[in-house]
């Protein structure tokens, strides 16, 4: 008996680490927008300048020491904003809160040089239009907590005010400024309309700020599942709707299936996770891979897949009629490999139909099986788990394909009915029609229980070769014990076939070439994280190693 001391060095959860960050992505949208906040107010300050100065030559109202430098207080605007887009392009791994200081001060600044240099130049100008720019284009763009506007919106007040009280103490000339313009009441109106209106734009920005903010962080959390960044939707079925989806740091599309939450009842639910956790247990390629599963803020249960790009096999015998043998045969030995490993663990999938196996692009290999759609999976050992969840009086499967022993109860079911279920998918595929297509469903479960399907060479135009058209018959026999005894057997038997000319991996290549189903560049395969968004998360500050020590003994 001996210990044995490991020590591991376990990062502590970080923004970057922890998947979906709010603080991150704000950190990128901070970045884009002060660079804009910038850039427009470089434009009109500008603007301003060049129509004041030169286009209209106005000059000081009154006469004072700041006098001579008039044009110099009209450059310090846009200037101010030069010097932030400079700052900006070369301050990298600044934070959030960083940046929204930047966009505070100079907007603080702003604000202040404005309103005094106003009280100083043309005091009768209580300049709101100015103010309400200052105030209301960072509360329409810039994604800050309200307190920043409410210091933005006070500052903007006191500037009125100290404006004013700095003027008449280093300003004798405005009195007589004043005097010439009405007197005292003149000045008292003056002062309290450009108070109130300052005010009035203030609680208004404040206003704004709060509702956008609000907004933009519920429209996050909207398009947030967990981890994953919902970028589009890609269909509805029956327990939920799927998304495309993409990880926060990690550069992998995904796939992510949201139950409906009309079907958020107890047994659903349970039905829901159920299809998580059997999926999870495959590891066959042929089987889609399950990343991750939980819940949303709103109680919505969620679970990530792989993204599949391509085509699934009912629409590519609508799309391009029916499938010559030898890419039949070559296709459903990856169908009845995945089933062999689902069988060797106890699960029946009980849903096998052409639009749950999906042909996609791996590794450079095309016409690659994934068998989808777990959700009807139930384990063939007494699961308690799958007993509760079975309803009396409900058949499980999709009519056109259901094996004969499924319309008699789920207790008859075992892998073989996977095996009957592939078997119609087989008869699709050669023949563009299912075994049976009586019209009404009941009429369907009858024809499965009591009819002899016709042979698909006597429907199909293609050449169906006897060998595999007795693979296909034999799955398709009305008793369990006369099909093939487990898909590992079906899929040897299939990969013995012989065919001339082989449906291969260099026909398959050639075939997707020609048709263009994925195209050069397929979403699979890209890395779509914006350049901006990834730098932002590299750039975020690191917190160290915590150091976990664990003990075993052997």
């Amino acid at each position: 008996m001996t210990e044995t001391h490991v020590a591991v060095d376990r990062p502590l959860r970080t923004p970057a680490s922890t998947g979906g960050s709010f603080e991150r992505d704000l950190l990128v949208l901070l970045r884009q927008r002060a660079r804009l906040v910038f850039t427009i107010g470089l434009g009109i300050s500008g603007f301003v300048f060049l129509l004041k100065v030169f286009i209209l030559g106005v000059t000081p109202e009154v006469d004072s020491f700041l006098a001579p430098y008039y044009r110099f207080g009209w450059l310090a605007h846009p200037a101010i904003f030069f010097g932030a887009i400079v700052l900006l392009q070369t301050w990298r791994g600044a934070s959030v809160r960083q940046y929204q200081a930047l966009v505070l001060a100079v907007s603080l600044l702003q604000v202040f040089l404005a309103l005094t240099s106003t009280a100083f130049y043309t005091p009768n100008d209580p300049l709101l239009i100015a103010v309400a720019l200052t105030l209301f284009i960072p509360a329409a763009l810039i994604p800050w907590p309200m307190r920043y506007q409410v210091m933005l919106g006070v500052a903007a007040v006191a500037a009125f005010l100290i404006g004013k009280w700095l003027s008449f103490q280093f300003v004798p000339a405005l009195d007589a400024y004043w005097a010439a313009r009405g007197g005292r009441m003149v000045l008292v109106n003056h002062m309290v309309e450009g108070t109130f209106g300052t005010l009035v734009l203030a609680i208004v920005s404040i206003i704004v700020c709060r509702t956008l903010y609000t907004l933009r962080k519920t429209a996050y959390k909207a398009k947030r599942l967990g981890n994953y960044l919902v970028l589009e939707e890609l269909g509805q079925g029956g327990m939920g709707t799927v998304y495309l989806a993409q990880h926060s740091l990690l550069c992998r599309p995904t796939a992510v299936k949201v139950m409906k939450r009309e079907n958020q009842n107890p047994t659903a639910l349970a039905r829901f996770e159920r299809e998580v956790r059997l999926s999870a247990t495959l590891t066959h390629p042929n089987t889609i891979t399950i990343y991750d599963f939980g819940r949303t803020e709103a109680a919505d249960f969620y679970y990530a897949m792989e993204y599949l790009e391509g085509l699934d096999l009912q629409e590519l015998v609508e799309r391009f009629g029916p499938v010559p043998a030898s890419r039949t045969a070559y296709i459903l030995a990856q169908v009845a490999g995945s089933l062999a490993e689902a069988h060797s663990r106890d699960i029946v999938h009980r849903d096998i139909k052409p639009s749950n196996i999906f042909l996609t692009r791996r590794g450079g290999m095309y016409d690659f099986v994934k068998v989808l759609d777990f959700g009807l999976a139930k384990r063939i050992e007494t699961d308690p788990d799958s007993v509760a969840l079975t309803q009396s009086g409900v058949v499980f499967g999709t009519p056109l394909y259901i094996a004969p022993e499924t319309v008699y109860g789920p207790d008859q079911v075992d892998g073989r009915a996977d095996i009957y279920n592939l078997g119609g998918v087989a008869y699709w595929m050669l023949t563009g029609r299912p075994p049976f297509n009586s019209g009404r469903s009941f009429e369907v479960l009858i024809d499965h229980v009591k009819t002899i399907p016709k042979r698909p060479s006597e429907i199909s135009e293609l050449e169906i070769p006897p060998e595999l058209e007795e693979i296909i018959m034999r799955c398709l026999e009305k008793k369990p014990e006369d099909r093939f005894d487990s898909a590992e057997e079906l899929e040897q038997e299939l990969q013995a076939l012989s065919f001339s000319p082989v449906w291969d991996r260099a026909k398959a290549r050639e075939w997707w070439s020609l048709h263009g189903i994925i195209g050069d560049n397929p979403r699979d395969c890209e890395c779509f994280v914006p350049d901006e968004e990834l730098s932002a998360a590299i750039e975020l500050p690191q917190f160290g190693l915590e150091q976990a020590s664990f003990s075993s003994t052997s």
